[in-house]
């Protein structure tokens, strides 16, 4: 409000009463930092859990490929291994989100503004989880091959 008065009106004096403006800037950095972060962590994030499903299949291809001589449909081992995948990480993301949105709440309540629960960047927020979600499951497919290698077999 106060870029507007002064883009129409450069040399008017305005007292802003009840704002600090210098609280303004703070918070856009605080915001920016708190962006950053959660980029961060979210990189982070994906990438160990993608070393972590990597890691799984690996070490459960002999199961994999016992199964496989059973008669396990493929569609059905490519099922678990993403139910595998996306339920832990979705539990995870699912806590982190909320107690994101709490830290947040905290932090607008303890700081005294008008506004205690900040609703508009939830929905981005959850999108995102939801697209992690997704890009998992997708990328947990490939660790379920159909092709028997005995020497699997031989080492379980």
């Amino acid at each position: 409000m106060l870029d507007g008065v002064g883009a129409v009106v450069p040399t008017a004096a305005v007292e802003p009463v009840g704002i600090v403006v210098q609280a303004l800037a703070q918070l856009t950095v605080i915001r920016g930092l708190l962006v950053v972060g959660m980029v961060l962590g979210l990189v982070v994030g994906v990438a160990a859990f993608v070393v972590s499903v990597a890691d799984r299949g690996l070490e459960r291809r002999g199961q994999v490929a016992a199964l496989g001589l059973l008669g396990a449909r493929a569609g059905t081992l490519r099922g678990v291994q993403v139910v595998q995948v996306v339920v832990p990480l979705g539990v995870g993301l699912g806590g982190a989100v909320v107690a994101g949105w709490l830290a947040e709440a905290s932090y607008l309540i303890t700081g005294g503004g008008a506004v205690h629960w900040d609703w508009a960047g939830l929905p981005v927020l959850v999108g995102s989880a939801v697209g992690v979600l997704v890009v998992a499951g997708v990328a947990s497919v490939p660790m379920v091959r159909r092709h028997v290698d005995p020497e699997h077999i031989r080492r379980d």
